[in-house]
């Protein structure tokens, strides 16, 4: 308890305890509500920064969340993008082997069309000289057969030349004899006999000159026949020989165009 101040009355004394009293009781009270407001403060600092470290925590599961699902939507996206260069490449292998193959085939077609054509065009030209050379021979054996004709007339001719000569001398001898015979004055029947057989000797040597006439007329005939039934024979023997033209080859066709795979029409991975 304070002692009253030197010179003051009771009353005052009292007065100035109770003021000092009441004094310290507000001071108290404030102090206890300035306690209580600090510990209030300091709870709501702290509900305040759990509720902070929450949201941050919220946040960074949130943050996490979203990483997760990027990751897992990148790597998603690398697969498919994987499949689909996959895929692609397969395409294109396919592509390459389709190419190669129609390529390999068009190539044997098209050598065996040019051997085809290089054998026809030969064929052709052997038998374009197998008709010239025909041609030339049955030529060759018409000449010859023309050759024998002309050697056969030329007999005829100098042997019906022959003839007319001998019929001529036989009727110079035959005018020759008779003149003889009249000329040297003889009479009788020995003179018709004498000159009937000089009329048979002039038929003799016309029938001797007719008849070798006519057997050289048949040799020479025979002769023409077989040179034209040899000409005939060797014709036909060389139209036999001859290479014939040939006809159009069959052609193989060329391969159609092949059919690529499209990877367009074939579904995207990643959908149903």
């Amino acid at each position: 308890m304070c002692l009253p101040a030197a010179g003051l009355t009771a009353a005052q004394a009292a007065t100035a305890t109770l003021a000092i009293s009441a004094a310290s009781f507000v001071t108290s009270t404030a102090m206890g509500i300035m306690s209580a407001q600090a510990q209030a403060a300091q709870a709501q600092a702290s509900l305040n920064m759990q509720a902070q470290q929450q949201m941050r925590n919220q946040q960074m599961q949130r943050q996490q969340m979203i990483q997760a699902q990027d990751q897992q939507r990148q790597s998603m996206e690398l697969a498919q993008r994987q499949q689909q260069d996959q895929y692609n490449l397969q395409v294109q292998q396919a592509n390459i082997n389709i190419a190669n193959q129609y390529n390999q085939q068009r190539r044997q077609v098209e050598q065996e069309r040019a051997l085809i054509q290089a054998r026809h065009a030969a064929d052709r030209l052997n038998a374009q000289r197998s008709k010239e050379n025909t041609e030339d021979q049955k030529r060759f054996n018409n000449e010859a057969a023309n050759k024998i004709y002309q050697q056969e007339q030329t007999k005829i001719t100098e042997a019906k030349r022959k003839a007319a000569f001998a019929s001529q001398a036989a009727l110079a001898k035959s005018i020759g004899a008779k003149g003889s015979i009249l000329a040297a004055g003889r009479t009788g029947q020995s003179v018709g006999l004498l000159l009937n057989d000089v009329e048979r000797q002039a038929g003799f040597a016309q029938a001797q000159a007719n008849a070798t006439l006519q057997s050289t007329m048949e040799q020479s005939q025979i002769a023409m026949d077989q040179g034209y039934l040899q000409a005939l024979g060797a014709n036909q023997r060389a139209e036999n020989n001859r290479i014939m033209e040939p006809s159009d080859p069959f052609m193989p066709e060329l391969p159609d165009a092949p059919n690529f795979v499209d990877p367009y029409n074939q579904p995207a991975f990643g959908t149903a």
